[in-house]
């Protein structure tokens, strides 16, 4: 038996953690991952490489308009 068969069993049995989508997000730019809701504190744009991530027109008129009323 070689070692490989030996090693695949054990790789494939391995669990997965949950992790829900949307909690993380990449910097296109430098590739440093970033929690969204630190993102979203930041106006989107990366603390490490001043990068401007694309964001929707709701989200860019809700960050500067009173939402409130």
């Amino acid at each position: 038996m070689s070692w490989l068969k030996k090693i695949l069993p054990t790789i494939t049995n391995v669990v997965k953690k949950n992790i829900p989508e949307g909690l993380w997000s990449k910097c296109p730019k430098c590739e440093s991952t970033l929690y969204e809701e630190e993102l979203k504190q930041l106006t989107y744009v990366c603390p490490n490489c001043d990068h401007h991530m694309r964001i929707s027109a709701r989200v860019r008129l809700e960050s500067f308009l009173d939402v409130d009323g």
